[in-house]
């Protein structure tokens, strides 16, 4: 009797032990976005909007793919998706080789204008340069970079060729960065022209605090994605695709 009673009490904790993985809701598909105007901005009833987050939205709602938005900072976002945690996505991404291979695209939800840089005003050695290429190359100047960000194909490939002097922002917002530059922790960085005047007004500064330059060599804006783990079906991201074109 005993030997049964713990046979009966080792399967009940077995199948207790797997029930949170069939909790209703656990299986829902989370969305994750980072705060950041005027891509994707969280307001006052905790609706989330904006140049990535509304067409993601309309996607999901028109392929009748119910989600739950999640925020959640970009560099977790990566981990979390790289490393197949959950049944999720994450928006406004850009479409990088080494994430090919971990990650599964969309089509296209947004394109940005082309990338410029903000500098603190009066920064005459970030002014005197024309074209990206040539700033990059200047080992004068410090450029502050986000940790775990891509700035697109064309300006991920010129720093690591001419590998500029790097301040790295772990976690920063755009108000910390904003504040590294007008201190003189570094001289510049790059950011989409449409998110450039957002950030500065948002922050609180003037426009006439900061200079924003653009570039003749500067390529098209770049493409941003829905990016899911492997644990999103093929038929999910089909169906996505189908609205999105």
């Amino acid at each position: 009797i005993e030997v049964n009673m713990l046979r009966k009490t080792f399967i009940l904790f077995t199948i207790l032990g797997f029930l949170p993985q069939l909790t209703i809701g656990d299986d829902s598909l989370q969305v994750y976005y980072e705060e950041r105007t005027p891509y994707a901005v969280t307001n006052e009833t905790g609706q989330v909007s904006g140049l990535t987050a509304t067409p993601t939205a309309n996607a999901f709602h028109e392929s009748d793919i119910d989600f739950v938005w999640k925020k959640m900072p970009f560099k977790r976002q990566l981990q979390t998706i790289k490393y197949n945690k959950k049944k999720a996505c994450g928006i406004g991404w850009f479409k990088k080789p080494e994430r090919e291979e971990f990650a599964i695209f969309s089509e296209p939800i947004y394109q940005d204008m082309p990338s410029i840089t903000l500098s603190k005003q009066g920064n005459t050695s970030v002014a005197k340069h024309e074209n990206a290429e040539s700033i990059l190359k200047d080992k004068s100047l410090k450029l502050l970079v986000k940790d775990g960000f891509s700035y697109g194909r064309y300006i991920d490939v010129l720093i690591e060729k001419h590998n500029p002097d790097r301040v790295v922002a772990v976690g920063s917002s755009n108000l910390q960065m904003l504040q590294m530059i007008l201190s003189g922790r570094a001289d510049y960085f790059f950011v989409s022209e449409e998110e450039a005047e957002e950030i500065i007004t948002s922050a609180g500064y003037s426009l006439q605090d900061f200079q924003r330059q653009r570039y003749t060599d500067m390529p098209p804006g770049n493409k941003r994605y829905i990016a899911c783990s492997q644990r999103v079906t093929d038929e999910i991201v089909d169906r996505l695709n189908n609205v999105i074109k």
